[in-house]
């Protein structure tokens, strides 16, 4: 990384952070949350309103995901000379507009296009929130927050994806959650400028060249935190878009049921992923990576690869939600301990890349697999689960691997 300054790169003013910014960076983070999942229970309303079939919906939620990954490959060579208030602001506002230009779209095509570019926000999004995070609280309670914020996709299974199909029912139609969350993003502006302090993090001037980026990104501890991230998602986007069509078709579960699922394992997350990073403050990441692996292996073969009675269907589906999440949070907060305070919001956005990018890869592989039985099931989900689990064994590994790399790394003076 050049600079036109050698000046070593301040941490976050510990008058700033408080309580209130850490539940600040929460919203925000639930909010992003809702944008990256609110077309899962509004696409057959989407579809059925802008005239297209409802299998072609899922595409305002891949374009999304892929548009994240792209936005955080370009967020790393042009956030780092920012202010992290600066890379936050503009992230939440072109994610506002953009999520406004979806509720408004005319037709389908408009509708791709402005979920494509909200989703280019998406991914600097969520690295300056983490960025910010980190650099908020001690070193030992990174892993507390980190998991509070990755805890933030529970509540929105709880209480944001409930919400949005609602007001739907209530408001008429899918557009009025997607305005009323571009509303929200927008709102978030306000209090992001009067709680965050011009400068907090990296100083102005510091530059990303593609050289540097690549230095970075060829570091061993960075290929290990970017494998860590990149293995977690891909992980996740094996199961759980499939999981509705797997509970309906071959556990027996009701419409009713496959509520209860989700809001199980959405209220599961909240103390899961707040358990988990409690583990790695506490005790370490090792310990924790391996509880997950253990417990997550033990969900999965009880759900998908042994004859499962319909009477445990929704708490053990529920509770595999939940261990996604927790498998998450020690990824993300693994690959926090990575970069150096300059490179942090770079990394960061290599971060979200590899998440996207994972996640996007593992919803392909999952499709390449399946096929659809002839009576409404699926077949191959007791495959993705096997994967799952031989990817939730590797993360301890990993972990291993980058506490090594991380310990021979020479400090920084």
């Amino acid at each position: 990384m050049s600079r036109r300054k050698s000046q070593e790169e301040p941490p976050v003013r510990r008058a700033s952070a408080g309580v209130a910014v850490i539940a600040l960076l929460g919203a925000i983070a639930f909010v992003n949350a809702m944008g990256a999942t609110i077309v899962f229970p509004l696409g057959p309303f989407l579809a059925r309103d802008l005239g297209v079939p409802l299998q072609e919906a899922a595409l305002a939620s891949t374009l999304y995901t892929a548009a994240a990954g792209i936005g955080g490959l370009a967020g790393a060579l042009f956030l780092g000379r920012w202010s992290r208030r600066g890379a936050l602001m503009a992230s939440l506002g072109g994610l506002g507009l953009g999520m406004l230009a979806a509720g408004l779209a005319p037709d389908f095509r408009w509708l791709l296009l402005a979920r494509f570019l909200s989703g280019l926000c998406a991914g600097p999004l969520m690295a300056a929130v983490v960025t910010i995070a980190a650099e908020a609280v001690s070193e030992d309670r990174r892993g507390r927050v980190v998991s509070a914020i990755v805890g933030s996709y529970g509540l929105a299974l709880v209480l944001g994806l409930p919400f949005a199909l609602l007001l739907s029912a209530s408001a008429g139609g899918w557009r009025i959650p997607v305005l009323t969350l571009g509303a929200a993003y927008l709102l978030l502006l306000l209090p992001v400028w009067r709680m965050l302090p011009p400068a907090t993090g990296a100083a102005a001037g510091l530059r990303v060249t593609p050289a540097s980026l690549l230095r970075l990104l060829l570091r061993g501890e960075s290929l290990t935190g970017l494998a860590l991230i990149a293995a977690a998602s891909f992980a996740s986007l094996l199961l759980a878009p499939n999981l509705s069509a797997f509970a309906l078709g071959n556990a027996g579960v009701s419409e009713a049921g496959l509520r209860g699922i989700y809001l199980l394992g959405g209220a599961a997350a909240l103390v899961t992923t707040r358990v988990t990073g409690w583990v790695m403050d506490r005790i370490g990441t090792l310990q924790a990576s391996l509880t997950v692996a253990v417990v997550l292996s033990l969900l999965l073969v009880a759900s998908f690869l042994l004859p499962m009675p319909a009477v445990a269907a929704v708490p053990l589906l529920g509770l595999v939600l939940a261990a996604q999440l927790a498998r998450s949070t020690v990824a993300q907060a693994s690959a926090v301990r990575v970069a150096q305070p300059a490179e942090r919001m770079t990394y960061q956005c290599l971060v979200a890349a590899a998440t996207s990018l994972g996640q996007a890869g593992g919803s392909a592989c999952s499709t390449l697999v399946l096929r659809e039985t002839p009576g409404g099931g699926l077949w191959g989900m007791g495959w993705l689960a096997g994967l799952s689990i031989a990817l939730a064994w590797l993360a301890p590994l990993l972990v291993v691997l980058l506490d090594r790399q991380l310990r021979a790394r020479e400090p920084v003076h």
